[in-house]
């Protein structure tokens, strides 16, 4: 059964994105299939802190907008092959994603995922509100 678990913070800068990257790592190299999942658009760095932003060719909105199917959307990090990101977007209307699409996407995604960490962006606003419907834990960074 796939986990999935919200990172948030009622404030920016406090680590949640290293976090996610650090927890990831961690599982993957315990050989459990790991997602990494940014939902803070527009300010996303995820792809950049696992190296993997030149790699971006489909991220989440162009799954919800149909563009791809999700699994078209994921990266594998090279070093760890258990390991995943689903990258965000960096310009891109963020009033136009909802919760629902959030979860639409979590939903087409492939079932062998143990974990799955949905970065979300700080303080509560509507981007938290659009992250943590999709999640059924949460880890709150202070």
């Amino acid at each position: 059964m796939c986990r999935k678990i919200v990172i948030t913070s009622g404030k920016g800068g406090v680590g949640k994105t290293t976090l996610v990257a650090h927890l990831g790592a961690a599982l993957a190299r315990a050989n459990l299939k790991v997602l990494l999942m940014d939902t803070d658009i527009g300010l996303n760095n995820l792809d950049v802190v696992c190296g993997v932003e030149n790699k971006i060719v489909y991220d989440i909105v162009d799954v919800i907008e149909g563009r791809c199917r999700a699994k078209q959307a994921l990266i594998q990090i090279n070093e760890l092959p258990h390991l995943y990101v689903l990258p965000s977007v960096h310009s891109y209307d963020k009033s136009a994603v909802s919760g629902q699409n959030i979860k639409m996407v979590l939903d087409r995604l492939p079932g062998s995922f143990y974990y799955i960490f949905i970065n979300c962006p700080p303080r509560i606003e509507r981007g938290f509100y659009r992250s943590v419907g999709a999640g059924v834990g949460a880890l709150v960074v202070f």
